[in-house]
């Protein structure tokens, strides 16, 4: 949506005052959504990633065997499986992720965080954490991730 798009009176036509509030707040979290993960690839280029291979090394971390099935990934990632595939692919030719045959059910494949990767994913992390200013005080920064969670809740990806 551009900025002109919410500022277009025709954009809201028919929209009572509850609509044009969940309108407007709607449209305010995905433009700063999209300048945070712009801001978050410009921080994370000297690694070598973007936002999204950093999300599939973090989701990996993360895990307490550093692996996890693709068709798991695509769901915690919300993302389609082709997606999915690419970034591994691309992951794996730069060493950071490896394929591996599940132990237990052989049509599944899991993608492995490597040594290599855990050494790109901390620092990565941290220059997100120390580089990315969002303009908010801790305060508002806990308020923000409260929303956010309740968002999340209501649509249902986290419990």
């Amino acid at each position: 949506m551009s900025s002109s798009t919410s500022a277009n009176p025709s954009a809201w036509a028919g929209l009572d005052g509850d609509d044009r509030l969940a309108f407007g707040a709607a449209a305010a979290l995905i433009r700063s959504a999209g300048a945070a993960t712009a801001r978050i690839d410009q921080i994370l280029r000297p690694f070598g990633l973007t936002f999204a291979r950093y999300e599939v090394l973090l989701l990996l971390s993360w895990t307490r065997s550093g692996s996890m099935a693709l068709g798991r990934m695509r769901d915690r990632l919300l993302i389609h499986q082709a997606a999915v595939t690419n970034l591994v692919d691309r992951l794996e030719r730069d060493g950071l992720v490896r394929r591996v045959p599940h132990a237990k059910d052989r049509r599944t494949t899991l993608a492995e965080i490597t040594s290599l990767g855990r050494k790109v994913v901390v620092p990565a992390t941290r220059g997100i954490a120390t580089r990315l200013r969002l303009g908010v005080s801790d305060a508002q920064a806990e308020e923000m991730i409260e929303l956010v969670q309740r968002l999340r809740r209501s649509a249902g990806e986290i419990d």
